[in-house]
């Protein structure tokens, strides 16, 4: 009886500790990345995010755009990290990976390589840094960089280069993360 005893107690000990880890949680400040991706705070809606739950979500990341213009995929990114704060996700709590390729290669670049390229500076540069800031991994495809002729030397120091998109959003897959196509 008393093995019982200490069981529930252990059991009792372990919840007690899990729901004061919970209520000492500090959700994240809203928004989490100033000047981009601005939502409105909808706490009445349904369903909202856990504050617990930890998000896993790897975008994928591939239309280009306007050269003289933030990439708008970037800008859903920064928006999807804004939507989860405002309803007080803590950053920590939210996995997010980008993995950029096709016609958005060219929004890695750093300054001098855009600017050569497009002769104006990379209004990107900003967003990836404040996302690389709050915990967005940004990743590009390496063979996207071939082909669009970018030298690593090249990209935004914030950026890591992988084998590919395609192994590369497969494998963010098989480790649970969803995929979502801004």
């Amino acid at each position: 009886m008393s093995r019982k005893i200490a069981i529930l107690l252990a059991v009792f000990a372990s919840l007690a500790f899990s729901a004061s880890t919970f209520a000492n949680a500090k959700p994240a400040p809203f928004p989490l990345i100033q000047g981009y991706g601005m939502v409105k705070p909808l706490p009445a809606t349904s369903p909202q995010p856990s504050k617990y739950k930890i998000y896993k979500v790897v975008f994928d990341l591939d239309e280009g755009g306007d050269a003289s213009k933030v990439n708008s995929g970037l800008e859903t990114v920064a928006q999807a990290v804004n939507a989860f704060a405002s309803a007080g996700v803590a950053k920590k709590n939210l996995k997010f990976v980008v993995v950029i390729h096709g016609d958005a290669t060219p929004i890695v670049l750093a300054e001098g390589g855009y600017n050569t390229r497009f002769h104006v500076a990379n209004p990107n540069t900003d967003l990836i840094n404040k996302l690389n800031a709050v915990g967005v991994q940004l990743l590009v495809d390496g063979q996207a960089l071939i082909k669009h002729q970018i030298e690593g030397a090249e990209v935004n120091s914030n950026v890591e280069e992988t084998l590919s998109a395609a192994t590369t959003l497969v494998i963010y897959q098989e480790h649970g993360y969803q995929l979502y196509l801004p």
